[in-house]
């Protein structure tokens, strides 16, 4: 979940990104930097430390990030460290793919299913969802053999039960 925080920093980079024309080198920069932090546990402890100063952290995004990043995203990250605020990252992240993704007509869809679907299947439901809710859906499938058959899709704040589980519930609820 997004804190509020979060989402006005995630604001303000996409409101610069926007005027500038580059929402998707933005988010792709971003991502990047996201995943170097994510997956370099020496990176992760240095950016995170509260008692690391917020200089010695920039010299080390300078060193290691700025001739591969865009200048927007760059300066957001040491606006991020000035602020104090280099922790809620990936939070931030989040926030920004929301907004990018609701300025194309994308939405995320979460689909779970008691079997994994194929592409064929994956694609139908993002048509069939993305129809009615006028947007185009990116999938990402999730196997959870407990619902015992069915789907259950999640897309934004809606969510939509078709499993057996659900249907056989509440059939012993109306019992």
């Amino acid at each position: 979940m997004s804190s509020a925080v979060g989402k006005r920093y995630a604001r303000a980079l996409f409101e610069v990104a926007s005027e500038r024309g580059k929402i998707d080198q933005v988010e792709a920069d971003f991502a990047a930097i996201v995943q170097a932090v994510e997956q370099n546990e020496d990176l992760a402890k240095i950016m995170l430390h509260p008692h690391i100063a917020a200089d010695a952290k920039q010299s080390l995004i300078d060193e290691l990030f700025k001739s591969h990043v865009g200048e927007e995203i760059f300066n957001f990250l040491n606006v991020l460290i000035e602020s104090g605020r280099e922790q809620q990252l990936s939070d931030i992240y989040r926030s920004y793919v929301q907004l990018a993704n609701e300025a194309r007509g994308v939405a995320e869809a979460i689909v779970t299913s008691a079997k994994p679907l194929s592409a064929e299947e994956q694609a139908e439901l993002a048509e069939q969802f993305g129809q009615k809710l006028n947007k185009k859906l990116h999938v990402t499938s999730v196997v959870d053999p407990s619902i015992l058959g069915g789907i259950i899709i999640k897309i934004g704040d809606r969510f939509y039960d078709g499993s057996v589980k659900a249907k056989l519930e509440t059939f012993a609820q109306q019992a």
